[in-house]
């Protein structure tokens, strides 16, 4: 029986794939790794089917044309044998020293009776000069390695959210909401976090460091130059991810996590935004009027709860001074993050 699948999309990853891939068999027998090659023009293909081919009971890989991250992750749901699902990306790792722990955890639910649907976990920052140079964590929300819910969960800052690296659902439960990412557009991930989280009913946290999050290669996309070159793909993510659920049923979840969507919601629109007044074009204002917009016509509502959110007052300070004392907001938060 598998108890984990980590899916790992791979587009031009030969320079760095295999030190993703290595970190996962340390799962052992019970982990499977589904490497999805998409639509690579380098090695990428050949070095997946050679790690296949040394671990034929671990490894699985299918080779698709170029479609995107979130087409890969569509792929990895649809077929994964595992009980568990979680999204590796090529150029990160999980901590070989801590996966054994998380998969006694797995193992040791596996089989209740109402299972979790949802496990979060703290995650490090990777960088190329020092691995672990700080690490994200989730202590204090609920008690480790105890299936809980939202309601004894205790209520998240609005700097501490979830990222793609700190999430494992579980696989039918991503199948049976639906789950279906959209293709050929970066930052998809932004909706894998958010939408599930509404019929997420049994959830726990597991206090350690699971995930190598890598940063500072400058083709990623949280670069700010890609970020900028990408705007209207981010920006096109926002609306789908902020307007996936009217304030109504969000007020329908448990308090705890309906304020987690709301300050989930106004981060993105607080990023957004950001990066449309640093572009500071013609093009990048009217993207900023038309995706509030977009909201305020899905749910007025909605629109006024993210407008009194407090990253939302700040996304829609007046005049070119509030727009400037949110970029410079921004831009200190990404620096103490050295992103």
């Amino acid at each position: 029986m598998k108890l984990l699948t980590c899916v790992v999309p791979c587009y031009n990853s030969a320079a760095y794939m295999e030190r993703a891939v290595d970190s996962l068999l340390a799962g052992g027998e019970e982990i499977e790794v589904i490497i999805v090659n998409d639509g690579s023009t380098d090695e990428t293909g050949t070095i997946a089917d050679r790690l296949a081919g040394e671990h034929p009971t671990v490894i699985r890989v299918h080779h698709q044309e170029n479609a995107g991250h979130g087409s890969a992750i569509n792929y990895g749901i649809a077929n994964a044998q595992g009980i568990y699902f979680k999204v590796v990306d090529s150029d990160d790792r999980l901590l070989k020293e801590n996966l054994p722990g998380l998969m006694d955890v797995l193992r040791k639910h596996s089989d209740e009776a109402e299972p979790v649907d949802l496990i979060f976990h703290d995650y490090v920052y990777d960088r190329a000069e020092k691995e672990n140079s700080f690490r994200i964590t989730y202590l204090g929300k609920l008690k480790p390695d105890t299936i809980s819910d939202w309601d004894r969960c205790r209520p998240f800052h609005i700097w501490n959210q979830f990222m793609i690296h700190s999430l494992i659902y579980r696989t039918q439960f991503l199948r049976d909401i639906e789950l279906r990412l959209p293709e050929h557009t970066y930052y998809e991930d932004n909706l894998y976090i958010y939408r599930p989280l509404v019929y997420t009913k049994r959830i726990m946290y597991h206090h350690a460091p699971i995930y190598g999050y890598f940063v500072g290669r400058s083709d990623q996309s949280i670069n700010e130059k890609n970020l900028l070159k990408r705007l209207d793909q981010m920006t096109e993510i926002t609306k789908k991810q902020i307007t996936s659920y009217t304030l109504e049923e969000l007020n329908r979840v448990s308090p705890h996590l309906r304020k987690y969507m709301l300050n989930n919601a106004g981060g993105q629109l607080f990023t957004n935004c950001a990066l449309q007044f640093i572009e500071d074009s013609e093009q990048s204002h009217r993207m900023n009027r038309e995706m509030w917009q977009s909201i305020r016509e899905f749910d007025p509502a909605l629109y006024k709860r993210l407008r009194r959110n407090p990253l939302g007052r700040v996304s829609c300070l007046p005049g070119r001074a509030g727009e400037r004392f949110l970029v410079f907001i921004y831009r200190a938060g990404r620096k103490l993050m050295r992103l």
